[in-house]
């Protein structure tokens, strides 16, 4: 896919979200807040998802609030998170770099086939293909390709076995005690977590150079393709939404880890908040919907300035 860089980057993923951004304002009611989906259920003053659990913190704040039940549950793609966060661990992705050149099996782009008849999200890869890790990392995280998680565990760590072991001894080192994962792509139902411990995690892998570069983006265009393939995000530029992972499998329900960052009193506030188990809903987008009412309301309160929300600021402002 053709590379771009800084304000033109940024600019292009702003006009893609431009429409849904638009369609916010207008169902926007008075004071800021915005428009609440049926079926929320008010805890903290928060609108959360009814029957799902969630956890959100204002960067700043002493303590996240956490909605519904503490006990682990099937994270679908939301554990991709992890995935992101060993590779870029491994290989740190200086802004504005691609990172090194990686190679498709012949192993995986022979399961494609298998993958899509199970109802997998994929993208297109063929023997021998090249990717570099920026677009391995945009594949994963902006359209949620399975294939692409488990090539990256080859490539970081020979094999999958290696590599959930590394998740695995990273979710500890994280202290996310109630958290396991048994794949890297989440599909198989035995990684599970809450969202407690994905809210740490989220707010380690944003910190990392590159991150948020590669979550931010609208659409993806596998190399060697033609055609862009939207993100699985619905809300991506709207109510602040400025990155985010999405989640669904039957098991699962819908799933949504995400950063926003709105301004209040020319004040940038950084919000970071997950939602796991939303079920009764056909897909992951339905549970995003629910986001930009959720940080409204959490920056309706006393707000603090901090050095965090002024480095993603300065990112929004310059994107790499």
């Amino acid at each position: 896919m053709t590379r771009l860089h800084g304000r033109r980057r940024w600019a292009l993923a702003a006009a893609a979200c431009l429409a849904m951004a638009i369609l916010a304002a207008l169902v926007g009611v008075a004071a800021g807040t915005m428009e609440r989906p049926s079926g929320t259920a008010t805890v903290a003053g928060l609108p959360w998802p009814r029957g799902a659990r969630g956890a959100l913190q204002v960067e700043g704040a002493a303590d996240p609030v956490v909605y519904g039940s503490r006990k682990p549950v099937p994270i679908a793609s939301v554990a991709k998170l992890m995935t992101a966060y060993v590779f870029l661990r491994s290989r740190p992705l200086e802004p504005g770099r691609s990172g090194p050149v990686f190679t498709i099996s012949a192993a995986e782009a022979g399961r494609y086939g298998e993958r899509l008849a199970r109802q997998e999200s994929v993208v297109p890869v063929r023997a021998g293909q090249e990717y570099t890790e920026r677009e391995a990392l945009e594949g994963l995280l902006t359209v949620s390709a399975n294939n692409l998680a488990h090539e990256i565990a080859r490539w970081d760590a020979g094999g999958e076995r290696a590599f959930v072991a590394k998740m695995n001894a990273a979710a500890r080192a994280l202290g996310m005690r109630d958290t396991r994962y048994t794949d890297p792509s989440g599909f198989d139902s035995g990684t599970v977590s809450t969202a407690s411990d994905q809210l740490l995690l989220l707010r380690a892998v944003s910190r990392l150079p590159g991150f948020l570069a590669v979550a931010s983006q609208p659409w993806f265009e596998a190399p060697g393709t033609v055609g862009r393939i939207p993100t699985t995000d619905p809300v991506l530029g709207t109510g602040g939404v400025l990155a985010g992972k999405t989640g669904y499998t039957s098991a699962a329900g819908g799933n949504f880890a995400f950063v926003a960052l709105t301004r209040r009193n020319n004040v940038p506030v950084l919000v970071r908040g997950v939602i796991l188990g939303h079920h009764d809903v056909p897909n992951a987008a339905a549970t995003c919907r629910f986001v930009p009412a959720l940080v409204s309301a959490a920056v309706a309160g006393p707000l603090r300035r901090t050095a965090e929300a002024d480095r993603v600021q300065a990112w929004a402002d310059d994107p790499a």
